[in-house]
């Protein structure tokens, strides 16, 4: 047995400190009491580091249309293929799992190949709390523990399932200290809220412009309370009572989280989240898995110049690519060469070039958490038959690091305009809308079952279904089947299913986000009938909680 390699666990922005121990075979997980951040917990993500070192399906060799390739003929085609195309003919992609400084190698990259087409691909709505409004501080873990009013938007304990705990320690610190929570799905944190409002899916940022007006309305000049509240399903009192418990003379701190599926327009979500932060004088954090800067060029504008033929080469580089998004992007059926990196095996095949690239775990990072700069150490050697990002850069080019691009923080204005444009967008239309619920684990093969979608009581019985039998839900992009799971959290003509398994995934097409023309993953309208399959035999009369 080693002695235990700690380091920043690289699964979240929490910062928690995680660590492995080699036994000669495998990897066991070990806990450090002394963590600042974590005190020795770690939340189910960052329990799986010895299960991702040591999975079955790392990929270890370079896959060519499926089939096992080598490095060197790897190099050759990279070589060969970077050299039949013009500059702007290529198109570079980064997503989860590079670290900072990769990106900037990447923008130095593009910058010596001439292409304009570097993208952030990382489409997650979580990634638009990179967008800051201006006069915003972020949280410190003081301002959580000093805390006696608390606003969470989303389901921020299953964000960050860490931090919930010291969340709960200030909640319970004093029988005077408030936790109000705004969410479309009545989530277990809603149980531990003084306050739960239950919006409308996708209308959260209606109900906190709404909600800042209440707490100054000097500041949110020209929002129309009565009309916000109505759009997204509450009432002007409840807003009104919660209000009343953010002023800005009570310390306390604003957290918001977005979830795959779940959100309309994730950049207002964002700056709607930090405008109540901002009325109500208090520290924001927006709970994500990873923070990746935006790219020169937005991704739906590379998804544009794919479909159009215009793209000859793409390079998308990240640990889990081609499984997040390649049922999702029938525009690089039009790209003449693939190549990717990933950490796992392809299941199916898909075509181009996969090359496997060492792990998070297995090499040195520096980067952010939520509370600061953070720097990672390797918990294991790398995978044999694997190698660093670096060297498969150099292929394309030396690459010397560049700044990635800086985006401008949005003022007031910004974002009382982007709510009145929002206001005025019909809402999408339909007897059912499909949103998602991010599990808590979700790499290959240990995550949570998602064969499953929650139905609230009421639709289960207009729909003749009972718990454990099964629907049929269809899309514009698929269908599947689910197993009924009877949940009156999730509010009527609602349905839910998890958003890890791509299977999953592909029943929400690629949508715009009228606001920002960026590409995004939002709640679904879908048809949905009960299928003549049996239920399985299971008791009725379980407690249900989602």
């Amino acid at each position: 047995m080693t002695q235990p390699t700690r380091t920043t666990c690289p699964f979240c922005l929490n910062g928690c400190t995680s660590g492995v121990e080699f036994n000669g075979v495998v990897h066991q997980m070990h806990y450090f009491a002394d963590a600042e951040v974590n005190k020795g917990r770690l939340c189910p993500r960052g329990n799986s580091a010895n299960i991702v070192i040591d999975h079955r399906e790392r990929l270890c060799r370079p896959l060519l249309d499926g089939r096992d390739s080598t490095w060197a003929e790897a190099e050759a085609l990279v070589r060969a293929w970077r050299s039949e195309v013009k500059p702007e003919e290529i198109a570079i992609v980064y997503s989860r799992g590079r670290a900072a400084d990769e990106v900037r190698r990447l923008h130095g990259l593009a910058e010596e190949l001439g292409t304009p087409n570097l993208a952030c691909g990382h489409i997650e709505p979580e990634n638009w709390f990179n967008a800051r409004l201006e006069g915003v501080r972020d949280a410190t873990l003081a301002d959580i523990e000093a805390a006696k009013s608390m606003l969470l938007v989303g389901d921020v304990f299953n964000t960050s399932p860490v931090a919930s705990w010291r969340m709960l320690d200030a909640r319970y610190s004093d029988r005077k200290n408030r936790v109000i929570v705004v969410d479309s799905v009545k989530t277990r944190q809603a149980g531990f809220a003084h306050f739960f409002l239950q919006v409308r899916p996708g209308t959260e940022p209606l109900a906190l412009m709404a909600l800042a007006a209440l707490i100054d309305p000097g500041a949110a000049h020209g929002v129309d309370v009565d009309r916000y509240t109505e759009l997204a399903g509450v009432k002007r009192q409840q807003l009104e009572a919660a209000a009343d418990m953010l002023g800005p003379a009570v310390p306390g701190f604003v957290a918001s989280a977005m979830h795959t599926g779940r959100v309309v327009h994730p950049s207002l979500h964002s700056l709607a989240s930090q405008f109540v932060a901002k009325v109500a004088a208090k520290p924001f954090t927006g709970f994500r898995e990873t923070g990746l800067p935006f790219g020169p060029t937005r991704f739906a504008d590379l998804r544009r110049a794919m479909a159009e033929g215009r793209i000859k080469l793409l390079f998308w580089t990240g640990g889990l690519f081609p499984f997040s998004y390649a049922e999702l992007l029938p525009e690089t059926a039009k790209v003449e060469h693939l190549i990717a990196t990933s950490i796992f095996s392809p299941d199916p095949p898909v075509r181009g070039l996969v090359l496997p690239m060492t792990a998070e775990l297995e090499r040195a990072s520096v980067g952010r958490s939520y509370w600061g700069e953070v720097e990672r150490s390797p918990l294991a050697a790398p995978l044999s038959g694997t190698r660093q990002f670096g060297q498969m850069v150099e292929w394309f080019g030396r690459a010397a690091e560049k700044p990635e691009t800086v985006v401008k923080p949005s003022g007031v204005d910004d974002v009382l305009a982007m709510a009145a444009r929002a206001a005025g967008i019909p809402p999408a239309t339909g007897e059912w809308l499909l949103i998602g619920e991010k599990k808590a684990i979700g790499l290959r093969g240990f995550h949570d079952p998602e064969d499953e979608v929650s139905v609230n009581r009421a639709d289960a019985a207009r729909l003749g279904a009972s718990a454990h039998s099964y629907l049929m839900i269809k899309s514009p992009t698929a269908e599947r089947e689910f197993r009924v799971h009877l949940a009156d959290a999730v509010p009527t003509g609602v349905l839910m299913i998890g958003t890890n398994v791509h299977a999953n995934r592909c029943l929400f097409p690629l949508a715009a986000d009228e606001l920002t023309g960026e590409v995004t993953v939002a709640p679904a309208p879908v048809s949905v009938e009960k299928t003549a399959r049996a239920p399985v035999a299971a008791s009725e009369n379980l407690t249900v909680w989602v």
